[in-house]
């Protein structure tokens, strides 16, 4: 019997009361708020209007690339199985675009902001710099953004990244210049620019404008959080549309060899300070690096005049230069300098990331 009052008393004990809140539901009050006042115009105010201009006059020439692919039998996989952005540089209709945004495309549609929908023609692509040009066909002239100069960008100016982010809704992202990334006269070669202005995917081959709403790049890469972005130089696309829309196929060059970053023990006991270069560790037999005298333990110190302190330097200065192109190489061997110059032979198909 005790047992059971005590049971009884522990359930009403544990019994939540109501609260206040619970209590108050269904009555009536009486509360009021404040209406914001009109105030004089501030700082941010006139930052936040610019910026709002700034996504008026662009928004209307950023378009989404959807894409239906095939698969290695020529057989159409889902419908949009990749979607991308662009941007349009002329009103006529040419758009241009990530090239890996439309690789293997089967069909391709574009979509604009006040979402007409049309099927794209792909004019030119090229690969070696991630760049693509498309042209739909429209009754009256379209919306445009205009191109700046990549090359006058700096770290700290402000950028701003538009897209279709997740194959959704036209957005824009504010950041600023990261990286400024370089480009190289006579060449395709550049460093990428990096903004910590959001990418994701389904972005890429939206275009990087600087505060003045002009194209300083073409999204082409992100970080896996969105919270980085990378963009192809302008000015690298300005130098290389004459020739794809006259449809002239560009061959890219490479040197033939396989290559290492130098180790410090390496370079201490080269006597290498500041430690620069690279080293080769094969030379294909056949092919143009062979052909021009490089050898196996040879060290790169810098390719025409430009000093490569990783493989990738050199792979990227290399694949901005065109087959046929003469390379001029500054090289360590046996503790002299030498110089070797020679033509570039033709990329294979299928190379790997470091070769040159």
């Amino acid at each position: 019997m005790k047992l059971t009052i005590i049971l009884a008393l522990s359930l009403v004990f544990f019994v939540a009361p109501r609260t206040s809140a619970e209590n108050n539901i269904g009555e009536k009050h009486s509360f009021t708020w404040q209406e914001a006042k009109p105030s004089a115009e501030s700082e941010l105010d006139r930052l936040s209007q610019a910026f709002v201009q700034l996504a008026d006059h662009s928004r209307p020439a950023i378009v989404q690339i959807r894409v239906t692919t095939q698969d290695g039998k020529g057989t159409p996989t889902q419908a949009f199985g990749s979607r991308g952005s662009g941007f349009i540089i002329d009103p006529n209709g040419y758009i241009l675009t990530a090239h890996h945004v439309i690789d293997k495309a089967k069909a391709i549609e574009v979509r604009l902001p006040d979402s007409r929908r049309f099927a794209a023609q792909m004019v030119a692509t090229d690969a070696q710099i991630d760049i693509a040009v498309l042209r739909v066909q429209v009754d009256a002239p379209l919306p445009i953004i205009s191109m700046g100069d990549s090359d006058t960008i700096r770290v700290g100016n402000l950028a701003a990244v538009f897209g279709y982010p997740f194959g959704r809704e036209s957005s824009m992202s504010l950041g600023i210049i990261s990286r400024a990334g370089r480009s190289y006269r006579d060449s395709a070669s550049f460093e990428y620019i990096q903004t910590d202005a959001g990418a994701y995917p389904g972005g890429s081959g939206g275009p990087l404008l600087n505060s003045s709403g002009q194209v300083i790049g073409i999204i082409t890469m992100a970080s896996e959080r969105g919270n980085m972005g990378f963009a192809t130089p302008i000015n690298v696309i300005k130098r290389m549309l004459p020739r794809l829309a006259s449809g002239e196929k560009l061959a890219w060059g490479w040197l033939g060899v396989q290559m290492s970053d130098i180790s410090l023990d390496h370079a201490k006991a080269l006597g290498l300070y500041p430690i620069k270069g690279v080293v080769v560790s094969s030379v294909l037999p056949g092919q143009s690096a062979a052909r021009g005298g490089l050898q196996k333990q040879d060290v790169i110190l810098s390719v025409n005049e430009n000093y490569v302190e990783t493989p990738r330097d050199v792979a990227r200065m290399v694949g901005g230069l065109e087959a046929g192109r003469v390379v001029h190489l500054t090289i360590l061997r046996n503790g002299k300098t030498l110089q070797l110059s020679f033509p570039l032979g033709i990329r294979p198909e299928s190379t790997k990331s470091r070769e040159g």
